[in-house]
Parts: structure tokens; C-alpha cells; sequence
């Protein structure tokens, strides 16, 4: 008797030891989930504050919403001047176009996470007490496939957004053709052509302030754009996740005969999962709703400006910018995919729950089983899908029409410049 009270106490300690290193693995696992979302979020000053935050962080994102705002205004105003006063060349004026579009982007992204916060601070936190309420192995496999999916996703994006903003803000101006106006005054080329009112950009000091403030101005953009992205991804794989862990326990259920007392356990804890997952879901939606739309449109117009560019370019057999505007093209077309393709992906897991359950024998359940069942039936009925504010789901068959919309936007700008 001694022995089995003794073996007892040894597997409860065990077990305790098991879970405690569990937890503090799944801690692990929640901060390698959000950090490069937390790197982006940090670097223009979207990352939330909390009680605990100190005086210096608030005014550091202050400082930092204020640099970011100055940057974009400076590429915005100056870069309307210049296109609409003082370009007359009709091709120039285009190229230019779909830069200041691109910057327009960037504003409406910027300030809508930033009016987002308290949604996105919701769900971080969510984030991490899912992680932290993960007690079985397999639902941990499961959350680490889609956390490195999400991960991954936002690296990869970062990596085309970054690589194409640098390109066109550093390499391009640099092995341009340096050009001489009508007063044979050399005319040093800038990635963002402006018109400064009473200040000269080809001055020699005043160049290397305004080339590197353009460079500055690059990152942010290109930041907002990654960062809006890195954000959807992640909390999509995210959800995704969790809508995998809940058909699981639904799909173990599959033949098996009911046991009424562990049914009574067992659905409650998959409805309450359920339900936390989809007001996640609703939590997400809100914070990519008006970025999608932003994301959807700027994309169509975008795709078919570099479109138009880079046929310029191949006509005028210049290696350089013929490899920027892939790369950028590359970038917008990828970031538009992924987008669609987590929206494709959710609305599918979600679908996935209610088969699951529909595949229990059902009929099988005592009556009061069958009514805490109907509660996944009735909100899988309308599988959740990502939207751009209603207007267009994303998806992957909608990603083709957008990619078939920039392509007749293109034809048709290519026919009114002949």
C-alpha cells in the first residue's frame, strides 16, 4: 500500500515537473511566435502600451509616430508638387504616380493600425494565453506548425519589401544617368523626385540631407507595408491554429461510443475554445479590415503602374531598373497572394469545425449534447472570411481576378499612351 501511495505522489511530481517545463516552453514558443511582429510594430511606434509601460516608452513612441509622419508628409507634398506643376512628360508623370500612390498607401495603412491598438494589444495577449493553456503535446505540434508558418511568412515578406524599397531608394539614384538641364547644370537624380519651393535639392549638402531623408522615408514605407502584413499573417496562422486544435478532440469523437460523463466534459471545453477563437477572429477582422481594402486597391493600381514602368524600361534596355521593377513587382504580387491565401486558408479551418462535428454520430447523443453540439453547427454555417471593409473576400481565386484587374488596367494604359 506504501509503494502504490508512493508511486502515486512520484508521478503526480512528475507530471507537475512536465507541466511547469511545458509552460515555460509554450512562453518560448509565444515570444518566438510574435518577435518579429513585435520588431516591426516597435520600429514605428505601433507596439502597445501597457500600465506597466515607463514615461520614457510613451514618449519614445510619440517621437517615433512623429518622425514616421514628417517622413511620409515629406515624400507626399513635395512629390505632388513636382508631378502635377512641374512635370510636363507624360511617361514621367505616370512613374511618379504610382510612387505617390505607394505613399498614400502608407499613410491610410500607418494610421489605421495605429487607431487599431487596442485590438491589436487584445490580441497579443490573446496570443499568449492560448499558448500558455497548451497542455497536450499534439495541440502543441499543431500551434508550432502554424507559428512557424506565420513566422515565416512575415520574414519572407519583410525580405521582398525591404530588399525592393532599398533597391529603388539606393542603388537605383546611384547608377542612374546623371542628367544636364537647358543651363548645362548637372542634375544629380534623387529615388523620389520633389519640388522644394525656395530649397535647392542639387546642392551638394543639401543632396546627401535629402538623399538620405528619402532613404529614411523608404524604410518607413516599405516598414508599413511588411508590418500590415506580418500582422495579418500571424494572427490568421494564429486562428488557423486554434480552429485546428478544436476539430481535433471533434475528430477523435468519430465512432467511438459515448460515454455521456466525458461527453459532458469534453464539449463544453471544445464550445468555449471555439467561441474564444472566433471573438480572436472578430478581433482580427477589425484590425485588417480597412488595410485590406487599402491593400486590395493600392495593389491593383500599383501592380499595373510597375507593369507600365517596367516596359518603359525594357524598351530602354536599362539592366538596373529592369531588376528593381521585378523585384518590386515581385514584392506587391506576393504580398497581395498572401493575403489572399491566409484569407483562403481561414475560411477553410473554419469550415474544417463544423464537418468535424457533423461527422459525430450525433444522433447518437443524449438531448442535451445534441443542443451544446448545435452551437458549432450554427456558427460554422457562415465560415469567418477575411474582407477588404465587405467589399471583396480575399481569397485565391479573388487574388487571380486582382492580378486579371492590374492586367487590364495595364492594357488600357499601354493603348491611351500609344
Amino acid at each position: 500500500m506504501d509503494i502504490k501511495v508512493l508511486l502515486r505522489k512520484r508521478s503526480k511530481c512528475i507530471s507537475e515537473v512536465t507541466l511547469q517545463n511545458l509552460k515555460i516552453v509554450n512562453e518560448e514558443s509565444a515570444e518566438r511566435a510574435l518577435k518579429v511582429t513585435r520588431w516591426q510594430l516597435k520600429l514605428l511606434g505601433i507596439w502597445p502600451l501597457y500600465s506597466k509601460s515607463s514615461n520614457f516608452d510613451y514618449i519614445l513612441t510619440k517621437f517615433i509616430i512623429t518622425i514616421c509622419t514628417f517622413l511620409l508628409i515629406f515624400i507626399l507634398i513635395p512629390g505632388c508638387l513636382f508631378t502635377y506643376l512641374e512635370i510636363e512628360d507624360l511617361n514621367m508623370r505616370i512613374k511618379l504616380t504610382g510612387v505617390i500612390s505607394f505613399c498614400i498607401m502608407g499613410i491610410l495603412k500607418y494610421y489605421s493600425l495605429l487607431s487599431q491598438r487596442k485590438y491589436i494589444a487584445d490580441c497579443i495577449e490573446h496570443i499568449i494565453f492560448d499558448w500558455k493553456k497548451i497542455t497536450s503535446i499534439d495541440d502543441r505540434i499543431v500551434a508550432i506548425n502554424y507559428a512557424e508558418f506565420g513566422r515565416w511568412g512575415s520574414i519572407i515578406c519583410a525580405i521582398f519589401m525591404y530588399s525592393s524599397g532599398m533597391f529603388y531608394a539606393i542603388i537605383l539614384p546611384c547608377v542612374a544617368l546623371i542628367d544636364q538641364n537647358e543651363q548645362n547644370i548637372t542634375i544629380k537624380p534623387l529615388a523620389y523626385p520633389s519640388y522644394y519651393l525656395w530649397i535647392d535639392p542639387q546642392e551638394d549638402v543639401t543632396y546627401t540631407i535629402i538623399f538620405f531623408l528619402h532613404c529614411c522615408c523608404a524604410l518607413v514605407m516599405h516598414s508599413i507595408t511588411s508590418t500590415a502584413c506580418s500582422v495579418a499573417v500571424v494572427f490568421a496562422m494564429h486562428a488557423c491554429g486554434q480552429l485546428k486544435i478544436v476539430t481535433s478532440p471533434l475528430k477523435n469523437l468519430v465512432n467511438e461510443p459515448f460515454r455521456h460523463r466525458r461527453l459532458d466534459k469534453i464539449l463544453p471545453n471544445i464550445i468555449q475554445h471555439h467561441t474564444n477563437t472566433l471573438r480572436f477572429i472578430d478581433n482580427m477582422k477589425i484590425i485588417l479590415n480597412r488595410i485590406c481594402l487599402v491593400e486590395v486597391g493600392g495593389c491593383t493600381i500599383n501592380i499595373c503602374f510597375l507593369g507600365y514602368d517596367f516596359l518603359l524600361e525594357w524598351n530602354d534596355s536599362d539592366a538596373i531598373a529592369i531588376l528593381t521593377y521585378i523585384i518590386l513587382l515581385t514584392s506587391f504580387t506576393f504580398n497581395i497572394f498572401l493575403f489572399c491565401y491566409i484569407g483562403d486558408i481561414l475560411t477553410d479551418e473554419c469550415q474544417k469545425v463544423g464537418d468535424a462535428a457533423y461527422m459525430i454520430d450525433w444522433y447518437k447523443m443524449s438531448s442535451k449534447n445534441q443542443q451544446q453540439l448545435l452551437l458549432i453547427f450554427m456558427t460554422s454555417q457562415n465560415p469567418v472570411t477575411i474582407t477588404a471593409e465587405k467589399f471583396i473576400d480575399l481569397s485565391l481565386p479573388n487574388f487571380c481576378a486582382i492580378i486579371r484587374t492590374s492586367a487590364a488596367y495595364l492594357s488600357f494604359l499601354r493603348k491611351c499612351m500609344e
